[in-house]
């Protein structure tokens, strides 16, 4: 499995191995993700922190298996038994969830920062919401966005799909602070151990209270919007059009339908 899971000093690191695929995330990438959240909350209590190796945090889903989609039944289980389980799983954690964004975030791997309680990215790092070019759109930024941080910004990453370097995301409240990159894994270090500092009781408490509309209104609004997208998008010429495009590497002929 390319999504690995250590204990270091107490905290547990969920990284992302998948560097050939710049760390684009299948079915079995977001189990494993969620698998290992559930298991740090046993393991070790505290702070997780999620990141990738190599040139990218995360690409998002990997288009090459959208093929393996094709039925409702298949869409669900990767939109709702995978990525929103996920997502799920960010946001009840007992404990803040720190995204290292060690370099581009695109797609699902953008909003695995957005639903992310902090994080911090190395001055390299861009992010960007592409899906509308492949005929999807971002499902999980729709619901989460208005009670993360400001709608307007993230109206214009989902609209007009731009790149963000990472002062720009810093800006819009996407990423907490910029640090060099070589300087990347020591200041997350740095941020666990005064997030430790606290009583973890109080720490539970704040993330309980801070997260209480993104988990009644967010979520619910993800899982909705991730539903309509197995039932109203997967079965569109624009998406078959979109993914085959993006696999070709050619611009696509989007026609509405």
């Amino acid at each position: 499995m390319y999504v690995g899971y250590e204990v270091r000093e107490g905290t547990a690191w969920i990284r992302i191995e998948r560097p050939e695929k710049l760390n684009a995330l299948d079915l079995s990438g977001w189990h494993a993700i969620t698998d290992h959240l559930t298991r740090a909350a046993d393991e070790a209590p505290g702070p997780v922190v999620l990141t990738g190796t190599g040139r990218a945090f995360c690409a998002g889903d990997d288009i090459a298996t959208f093929q393996e989609h094709a039925t409702p039944e298949q869409g669900m289980d990767f939109f709702i038994g995978g990525l929103y389980r996920t997502v799920e799983a960010i946001a009840l954690h007992p404990y803040p969830v720190i995204a290292a964004v060690n370099g581009l975030a695109f797609g699902g791997g953008c909003e695995l920062v957005l639903v992310s309680d902090l994080a911090i990215a190395s001055d390299g790092a861009t992010f960007s919401l592409p899906e509308g070019r492949i005929g999807a759109w971002a499902t999980i930024a729709v619901g989460v966005a208005p009670h993360v941080t400001g709608r307007k910004p993230f109206g214009e990453l989902v609209y007009e799909m731009g790149r963000l370097d990472a002062e720009e995301a810093r800006r819009i409240g996407l990423v907490n602070r910029v640090v060099p990159a070589a300087e990347l894994e020591a200041e997350v270090a740095a941020a666990v151990g005064r997030i430790r500092a606290a009583s973890p009781h109080a720490v539970r408490m704040t993330k309980r209270f801070l997260n209480e509309e993104l988990v009644a209104v967010g979520l619910p609004k993800v899982r909705r919007a991730l539903t309509a997208l197995v039932e109203e998008t997967l079965p569109t010429h624009d998406l078959r059009e979109g993914t085959a495009a993006f696999l070709e590497k050619r611009a696509p002929v989007f026609d509405g339908r």
